[in-house]
């Protein structure tokens, strides 16, 4: 019996040691913000409010979706914040969408990726239930420039237009290195994330 949970307890040892020796440790990045924008849909080109968004502090940084801090006095639940921001030397555009009183949380998470491969933009569209549909691949270029390896784009009415009552569709078509891939949508207030990790990078040890 003492044999066998000397044994036991060796394997476990052996395994803590396997799983340390493969831990991945957190890169050190930098964060920069790129866009910021709040308000009702149909703000347009008055939702920028990158200038009034600091960090003080430095990264990781909080920016609360309150209408004081950019200098709205209207309490209106239907807006929102988007934030858009880059991390290097991830070489990722992150975005995040926040609801009245909630927060957008600046960090740059994730490893580099083990294969990088630059996203680039084939054409982008936006459009409700109705069929209309304009072409925005002009603004989505804009949000993944210089060939990010990751790009969340959010799918927001005042950075896309057609702000009427539908519900609409941001549908981005890109190639990873020049390599076609499948579409990916996103719905109204939430994010389109685009990503070219392949199940084959991943290599386990042997």
């Amino acid at each position: 019996m003492k044999l066998g949970r000397l044994l036991l307890s060796a394997a476990l040892c052996v395994v803590a040691v396997a799983a340390c020796s493969y831990t991945i440790r957190p890169v050190q990045s930098t964060a920069q913000i790129k866009k910021a924008y709040w308000g009702l849909p149909q703000a347009g080109g008055s939702a920028d409010v990158t200038s009034l968004v600091t960090c003080p502090g430095g990264y990781p940084c909080d920016v609360p979706a309150q209408g004081a801090v950019f200098n709205d006095t209207r309490t209106d639940l239907n807006k929102k914040l988007t934030v858009i921001w880059t991390c290097q030397p991830q070489n990722f555009v992150l975005a995040e969408v926040a609801p009245p009183t909630f927060k957008v949380h600046m960090a740059c998470v994730g490893e580099r990726p083990v294969q990088p491969r630059r996203i680039d933009i084939v054409d982008a569209t936006w459009g409700g239930p109705d069929g209309r549909q304009i072409d925005v691949t002009q603004l989505v270029r804009d949000i993944c420039s210089d060939g990010p390896t990751r790009c969340q784009v959010p799918a927001m009415a005042y950075i896309f237009g057609m702000p009427d009552r539908g519900t609409k569709t941001l549908r981005i078509r890109y190639t990873c290195n020049g390599e076609r891939t499948p579409a990916r949508m996103a719905t109204e207030n939430s994010v389109a994330d685009l990503r070219c990790e392949r199940i084959s990078d991943i290599s386990y040890p042997t």
